[in-house]
């Protein structure tokens, strides 16, 4: 028992320790290359904000503390609902695809995305927003209202269970908690403006986290909390079957309670009976996927579903370090010389492995830089995935600053969540090096399934930051249970204990903020500028079904569209493709009034037409005018009721949109003066808080 104790806590030391180092100094992230010095800097200057931040609430009654939380929740529920409506992005790929078959779903259109064909496991989330387009029928509202309602709550409640959870375990653990949920810059991107299916995993991994913590605390698994684990594993594994790595955690403390019955005497057997739950939530979740197949039409059995083997196959590619690529998804999809798809998978799965072994080599640095990729993004790409399309941010709506810099503020957000999350790791390295062993409890079910599923995509699966964010609340509860030995411990030690003074600390401090600043303004200016669009609704206009996205101008007819420009622009893009030539007008408007700017006359068949001229911002409108005396087929959006674009036009009693981009000229640099200023201010702050420190 003791050896396998201490392997355990071995192997998980290194594994935290290896994910701390990675968050910390791996530069590579999804919005571009993060200078490494300013992680380490900033999260020096986090480290002592949390050390007094942390010493005020503890002087804080409990009284206080609660109203706190109440006051910071109401905050964190009004922020929310300020990022999502006055910041909207046009998203792409699965949760787009499935929209628009959801969409389809609910107005009996048969016919299915290629895309979901493809992946099967795309289908509870077809369902899902089913569900949300019907409640927004039934309520007649707009479906971005239920969706973002959803994504609020979904939020809200996993944050209302850690902090309801941490409450009963310590108050000031709870209050610095609260703090920690307002600038966590994760709360307010990918799980509010995407959803997916994230959000639901997360709160059912927190979910059965105290189902397993209230357990130990009674030595017993109650029938109340034996269906709420069927519930919340049958939720969660609908969402994100990768949860399955929960099982391997429940049987190892299983085999823990069990070696130690003396001192637990039946534990083990209610943690058998936890990971019966499990098992039957995942056969409930298999039945429940096989009834909404059945219901929707949906072939499971069609040869184009991608085999389970396909995931695998992706796993072992060395070119793309076991990350998607397009060319495995083909592979998979024409399966060359094979009659299945599996049969290509396997074979292909076979010939990877057998290269790998002629360069052994390449084992190591394979799973090293898969293990360090889901590491790599204080954010876990939730600022990018589904987002970022083409290096490009497709802004429905958004105020200026924000559009104007949007390289700049995802640099800083990645910059400070990976000092953040960098802590966070650090706190529970250190727990986990105080405690030096494995033991029945929260904080190592957490640990455990985080990295379970760390593991299962190194080992087995594809990889990428986004796959690890969904244990993101099990992050905050073992790094919150870790809090109070972080501190008292006092990493560093006291100034008479140090073998160099403070002044020299100092001096260390400002010589590493100097090379930061320096790297920032030369090497990190030659990675690539972003480019910034405007305003733009770039969704495909077919829907994926032919012949959808014609749209019928009669003659003297004209379609209008109204636009905001929140900032200034230099190129306009639209696609029309008309079947014979017809008129762009674009117009501002101006003291009430529409104002001509500029007028164009768009070619027969001519898929895209551009203006560059300078459009300052305010409301414009788009014009396309048929000047013929007979009907125009043009391209346009023909089914809007999930468009994620706000300003639509009418022809009739119909809505649709027409595909256009308003864009800048000129590229951004990402490290831009201003932020390079801001860090100089930071680090200013951290020597001054350092230097007065009195606990150092």
């Amino acid at each position: 028992m003791s050896v396998l104790n201490k392997t355990m806590y071995r192997i998980l030391f290194g594994l935290f320790l290896s994910a701390f180092v990675s968050m910390l100094l791996q530069p590579f992230t999804d919005t571009g290359f993060v200078e490494p010095i300013s992680v380490v800097l900033l999260s020096f200057l986090l480290y002592l904000l949390f050390m007094r931040g942390f010493k005020k609430i503890k002087a804080l009654s409990t009284r206080t503390i609660k109203k706190m939380i109440y006051i910071f929740f109401i905050l964190f529920i009004l922020l929310q609902i300020l990022i999502v409506s006055q910041i909207q992005i046009q998203i792409f790929g699965d949760p787009w695809n499935t929209l628009t078959q959801a969409l389809h779903l609910s107005k009996g259109i048969p016919g299915w995305d290629p895309w979901i064909e493809y992946y099967p496991n795309l289908l509870p989330y077809v369902g899902l927003q089913w569900f949300y387009i019907k409640i927004a029928e039934f309520l007649h509202l707009n479906y971005y209202i239920i969706f973002y309602s959803f994504n609020i709550l979904i939020n809200t409640s996993i944050w209302m269970s850690i902090i309801q959870f941490l409450w009963k375990k310590d108050p000031n653990i709870a209050g610095m908690t609260t703090v920690l949920m307002l600038i966590l810059p994760m709360n307010y991107e990918f799980i509010l403006k995407v959803g997916y299916t994230d959000g639901i995993a997360i709160l059912m991994l927190v979910s059965l986290a105290r189902v397993f913590d209230h357990m130990m605390m009674t030595q017993k698994l109650t029938y109340r909390s034996f269906f709420a684990s069927i519930f919340c594993f049958t939720c969660a594994y609908l969402a994100r079957p990768n949860v399955i790595v929960v099982l391997v955690a429940l049987l190892i403390f299983v085999l823990f309670a069990f070696l130690k019955r003396d001192t637990f005497q039946k534990l083990w057997q209610h943690v058998l009976k936890l990971f019966l739950a499990c098992v039957i939530g995942i056969i409930l979740s298999i039945g429940l996927s096989q009834q909404m197949a059945h219901w929707m039409h949906y072939d499971m059995n069609n040869p184009i579903n991608f085999p389970t083997a396909n995931w695998i196959y992706e796993s072992v590619n060395f070119e793309s370090m076991g990350e998607w690529t397009p060319q495995d998804r083909d592979y998979t999809l024409t399966h060359p010389g094979f009659a299945t798809a599996k049969e290509a998978d396997i074979a292909g799965i076979k010939n990877r492995i057998s290269e790998l072994l002629h360069h052994p080599w390449k084992i190591p640095v394979l799973y090293i830089v898969k293990f360090a990729t889901l590491w790599s993004c204080g954010t876990f790409a939730t600022a990018t995935d589904y987002q970022l399309y083409s290096q490009m941010y497709h802004w429905s709506r958004a105020p200026r600053f924000v559009v104007d810099n949007i390289g700049t503020i995802n640099i800083f957000i990645e910059t400070y969540a990976k000092s953040l999350m960098a802590l966070l790791l650090f706190a529970i390295v250190s727990q986990l090096k105080r405690v030096r062993k494995i033991e029945l409890s929260i904080f190592n079910f957490s640990i455990l399934t985080i990295m379970g599923i760390s593991f299962f995509h190194t080992l087995l699966w594809e990889v990428k930051p986004r796959y690890q964010y969904m244990t993101i609340g099990l992050i905050i509860i073992a790094a919150a249970l870790s809090f109070e030995n972080l501190y008292q411990k006092q990493h560093i030690k006291r100034l008479e204990n140090k073998l160099i003074s403070k002044k020299r600390g100092v001096i260390v401090f400002g010589l590493c903020a100097l090379s930061s600043l320096i790297l920032m303004s030369t090497v990190m200016q030659m990675q690539a500028p972003q480019t910034i669009i405007v305003n733009s609704q770039f969704q495909q206009l077919d829907n994926y079904h032919p012949g959808e996205d014609q749209l019928i101008l009669q003659a003297q007819e004209k379609i209008v569209q109204e636009i905001n420009l929140p900032t200034s622009a230099e190129k306009f893009t639209v696609t029309s493709q008309p079947s014979q030539n017809i008129q762009l007008k674009i117009q501002k408007k101006l003291h009430q009034k529409w104002i001509p700017i500029t007028q164009k006359e768009i070619p027969k068949n001519a898929v895209q037409t551009t203006v560059q001229q300078q459009f300052q911002s305010g409301k414009y409108r788009l014009i396309l005018f048929n000047s013929n005396d007979t009907a125009t087929q043009i391209k346009a959006m023909t089914r809007t009721e999930v468009l994620d674009y706000p300003n639509q036009a009418k022809i009739g009693s119909r809505k649709i949109s027409l595909g256009f981009e308003f864009s800048k000229k000129e590229k951004v640099s990402k490290y831009h003066f201003g932020l390079i200023l801001l860090f100089l201010v930071l680090y200013s702050v951290t020597i001054f808080l350092f230097y007065t420190e009195k606990s150092f």
